[in-house]
């Protein structure tokens, strides 16, 4: 029986060692955060008075051994306040693996607020969703974010704006 003909590409091998460390290089390059995403506009929001912010803690924490388990999936943030020109702010650390390791990722605006303006980002090693509604706007508002890294997640919160 006759057998197929065998193909081979000759590689180098250092020529293979090259595409895989550009191939790794450029991997974590998307998981790398900017440093001080947002933070020195972050920094510079006027705060809101009566703002009541929350988010669960979220993560992958240690079940044992090498296993892991997810804790709030999705993560569900929440925000009441009062519109009066001000920013509320959740700020978090997200905890990977269960380690004592305060994890900063990139965040972006996945899915923008009908009603106001969301800003996000970090600032050290605490990341930050800001929110602020629409000027007289009173009611509700949502928006999504989504946190890249490692263990990405998409986070949706829920906003109640008062007078």
């Amino acid at each position: 029986m006759a057998h197929p003909p065998r193909w081979r590409i000759p590689l180098r091998r250092s020529a293979l060692t090259a595409a895989a460390l550009t191939l790794a290089a450029g991997l974590s390059g998307c998981q790398t955060p900017p440093p001080e995403q947002n933070a020195a506009a972050l920094s510079a929001l006027s705060p809101a008075h009566g703002c009541t912010a929350s988010l669960p803690t979220f993560g992958r924490f240690p079940g044992g051994g090498d296993a892991t388990f997810d804790t709030y999936l999705p993560p569900h943030g929440r925000i009441a306040m009062a519109n009066d020109g001000g920013w509320c702010t959740i700020a978090f650390t997200h905890n990977w693996r269960g380690g004592t390791l305060e994890l900063v990722s990139p965040l972006s605006v996945r899915v923008p607020p009908a009603h106001g303006e969301a800003m996000v980002g970090s600032v050290g090693t605490t990341m930050r969703i800001a929110y602020r509604p629409a000027p007289g706007y009173v009611g509700p508002d949502r928006f999504s974010v989504h946190m890249a890294g490692p263990d990405p997640w998409n986070i949706p919160v829920e906003v109640t704006v008062t007078r």
